[in-house]
């Protein structure tokens, strides 16, 4: 049976903010699995966005040294969400490989995402929960294009 691991990534449209879904699928870095829930950071490439790694709670993510098998380019980790959705077993489906974020990178990710939430405030919009059925509605249904 294959198992979802704290590491890997799942490529998903998410609710990122209470009332705004993605249109497209993003890269979804597994932070804590229990029984039934699994938080993800949200993360996006920094290409033509390198803005976003002026804001304090964007977390640089170098795709080189040592090359990423779970990003394809440099991207950034968004500390100022807290997104969990239902763990159930075709979640694990979403990902495009079984290999993890490198150790050093996945510990300063994880480090500086604590870090930054126990100094900050998320704001209220930006803590989200979604179901299995919300999950399916955005990555299956046929009325949204990739």
């Amino acid at each position: 049976m294959k198992c979802l691991e704290i590491g890997q990534v799942l490529w998903l449209k998410v609710k990122y903010q209470i009332d705004k879904e993605s249109d497209v699928s993003h890269p979804m870095l597994v932070y804590e699995i229990s029984d039934k829930f699994i938080e993800i950071i949200a993360m996006d490439k920094t290409k033509d966005r390198t803005y976003q790694l002026f804001m304090p709670y964007n977390i640089y993510i170098n795709s080189k040294d040592p090359n990423e098998k779970v990003i394809y380019e440099d991207s950034y980790a968004q500390s100022n969400n807290i997104l969990t959705i239902e763990n159930f077993p075709e979640i694990v489906n979403s990902r495009k490989t079984e290999d993890k974020l490198s150790n050093e990178k996945l510990k300063n990710v994880f480090d500086t995402y604590k870090d930054w939430q126990s100094c900050n405030i998320v704001p209220e919009n930006r803590i989200v929960h979604m179901t299995k059925e919300d999950i399916i509605r955005l990555n299956i249904c046929c009325n949204k294009k990739e």
